[in-house]
This record gives C-alpha cells, structure tokens and sequence, in this order.
C-alpha cells in the first residue's frame, strides 16, 4: 500500500506522520484490497481541511472534512471513507447473491444418472444426455471462448458474469464459435 500526506499551510509532525499511518492502517484493516492512501491536510485561519483518497482496484473513495481542530477532521474524513466502503462491500456482496450460481453450477453438474430419460419409441424423440460440464464460475464472453478452445470442446454452459444469466457458447464445424443468451421477454 502506498500511503501519500501532504501538507497546506501546515507542517506535518512526527506525531501526524504517525496518526496518518494508524488512520491508513485502521482503513486498511477493513478494505485490504487499497492499493494508495492519499491525504491532503490544509490549514487556513482557524479550521483544518482534510481531504482522503482510497484508491483501489476498478474503485476507489474520497471524502473530506473540515473542523476548528485537524485530528478531528482527520477522523471525519477517515470515517465517512469507512462509511463509503461498508456500502460498496454491501453492494457487492448484494450482487453475487442475485444469482445464486453455486445452485445453477451444482444442478447443471450432476451426474449423468441424476437425469431421467424415458424411451419411447412411438412418438417422442430419444433424449440422450450430454456429458458437458458447465463452467464452475461466473465468466465473460470472452473468457469462455479462451476456455472453451483450451479446453478442446465444442460445447461450453456458462454463467455471464455481465448479464448473471445461463449462456452457451459452441464451435461449429468450421471453427467460428456461436453464442446463445436467453432473451425472456
């Protein structure tokens, strides 16, 4: 983590230096994925500005706070980023449950056996069941494409992480893969 202070009209003490690293640290202990801690510490007449930045993969927090004594504003600021954090986590954690995909994974992956066919040879077609597996984690596009030529199939179930719905992709006979995605309307 690379942690990042500097100061307006304000030098920065050995005691700051050190409260700023805690404040990072305490941030830290909750968001492990902060890759920079900026702070920008501003002193003009009598009230302190502080202004942090979490940056971190594909997101990233600020807030900024200002108060008549500069370790308070440190803290108002450093708590409205936890406070952002807790919601982004919430949010994320509210989007992998929309689909619970480990069910869709385990349903579409058991065994063979599992799924009833019944011959009848008057009327109705045979059904055979494919020995396919579906995908064990949600996946791109493109990222099913990379599996399915690695993996030498023709036939690949997946869950779009974009769309978090069942997609198939396959290769036809002169090499172009073809993409399916239900369309409810």
């Amino acid at each position: 983590m690379k942690i990042t202070y500097s100061g307006h009209n304000l030098k920065i003490t050995d005691d700051l230096h050190d409260y700023i690293i805690k404040r990072a640290e305490k941030i830290e202990s909750r968001f492990s994925e902060m890759q920079e801690f900026n702070v920008i510490l501003k002193a003009e007449k009598h009230r302190f500005e502080v202004e942090v930045k979490i940056i971190a993969p594909r997101v990233s927090f600020f807030a900024n706070n200002e108060t008549h004594d500069l370790m308070s504003a440190l803290d108002g600021a450093v708590d409205k980023v936890i406070k952002q954090i807790r919601k982004y986590k919430e949010r994320v954690k509210d989007k992998r449950h929309d689909v619970p995909h480990r069910e869709v994974v385990e349903q579409l992956n058991q065994e063979i056996t599992d799924i009833p066919v019944e011959l009848d040879l008057t009327d109705s077609p045979i059904i055979v069941p494919a020995a396919e597996k579906f995908a064990a984690k949600p996946l791109t596009v493109n990222e099913a494409a990379t599996e399915l030529h690695s993996s030498g199939g023709t036939l690949l179930m997946f869950l779009n992480s974009e769309t978090r719905q069942v997609n198939l992709l396959y290769q036809s006979d002169n090499g172009a893969y073809g993409w399916v995605e239900p369309s409810f309307t």
